[in-house]
């Protein structure tokens, strides 16, 4: 496979680390054959549909966790009574006996009822490595996608076929500001020579659609050989108009992507809390943090969004919306369901 010779004949912009690192391998190899089944098909779009349908297939693996979170949400629901008659009972001790006493009787009482209070954050927490894992891959793209790669090589190829006078000239810019952000990182530190294709790969998939741009201009007709190969470039990694390997800023359409993520980030929190009663109740210690989280956390996801792959932003919308699907489903059956038991 060529992503498996890049990984090891090209470093990485970034290195995903000892924890991180095999997650990204793994997810990277079920993108690349995702990516490569859909571009037989069709070129166009191909790498934002792959990420629609492996955001679809990490959902429904953790589609086990959604049911046991919603499950516990409503046998908190039904806890509340009970949870308010022991926060009563100690009400006005603030003693740490006191404390330690309510919060153990509080534990034992969703024990016993198989509750738990952050048995919501559960899910939350199994897609952090995989929201770490996909900023490596989209990062990357070219080590872990083999058209990717594939075209990249080509790019850098037809670069390095530049008279050297002017690759020099059109180039150095970006090259310069290349080493300047990457110049702690080891393979900076080994020198950036602009004659080898390894180098020059890294230094195209740091490049935008707007240096490529100034890039056509300055080179004219010496850049015959390398304009279709940014078109093959542009096709591969545009989805819907925008650059999905690349940070979308605050520039159009690419500005779209951070304000979907949070905005389908609160509608999410929102619908969370509005079929969860308990998340708004005053008596629920943790009612406080909810709401601040209805605000934080989509303003947090879309700056997160901006500065980062605009594929990472799609998949976050992607899972969003999924998750309100899945939410809205979930809490109509368990709504039903304890009904039923609660009219027998």
């Amino acid at each position: 496979m060529f992503s498996s010779y890049l990984l090891e004949a090209l470093p990485s912009v970034r290195e995903p680390g000892m924890i991180i690192g095999p997650v990204a391998n793994l997810m990277g190899k079920v993108y690349n054959l995702l990516f490569n089944l859909l571009h037989s098909n069709t070129s166009a779009g191909s790498l934002g549909l792959a990420i629609i349908i492996f955001t679809l297939i990490v959902k429904m693996l953790l589609f086990p966790l959604m049911v046991k979170q919603q499950k516990s949400s409503f046998k908190m629901q039904q806890m509340q009574p009970e949870l308010n008659k022991i926060r009563a009972k100690y009400a006005g001790k603030t003693d740490q006996m006191s404390q330690q006493r309510m919060a153990f009787e509080m534990q034992e009482l969703q024990k016993k009822n198989g509750a738990s209070m952050m048995g919501g954050c559960l899910p939350m927490l199994i897609q952090l490595p995989i929201l770490y894992a996909l900023f490596y891959l989209f990062q990357n793209a070219y080590v872990y996608v083999d058209a990717i790669g594939n075209n990249y090589v080509d790019i850098a190829n037809a670069i390095i076929n530049i008279p050297v006078s002017l690759r020099m000239e059109v180039f150095q810019p970006f090259a310069q500001e290349f080493v300047d952000m990457y110049k702690n990182m080891e393979f900076i530190k080994d020198g950036f020579d602009m004659s080898q294709v390894n180098d020059v790969v890294m230094l195209v998939g740091n490049m935008k659609a707007d240096d490529w741009n100034i890039v056509m201009q300055n080179l004219g007709a010496a850049g015959s050989e390398l304009a279709p190969l940014l078109d093959v470039k542009n096709g591969i990694e545009t989805f819907l108009t925008i650059p999905l390997v690349s940070k979308p800023g605050f520039s159009f359409p690419g500005i779209l992507i951070p304000i979907a993520a949070g905005v389908t980030t609160w509608l999410q929190t929102k619908i969370m809390n509005m079929m969860n009663p308990q998340n708004m109740d005053p008596n629920n210690p943790a009612a406080s943090m909810t709401k601040t989280m209805l605000y934080t956390m989509p303003i947090m996801m879309g700056v997160f969004s901006i500065t980062m792959p605009a594929g990472l932003g799609l998949y976050w919308t992607i899972s969003n919306i999924f998750g309100i699907v899945q939410q809205v489903i979930l809490t109509k059956y368990y709504k039903k369901k304890f009904a039923e038991e609660a009219a027998k």
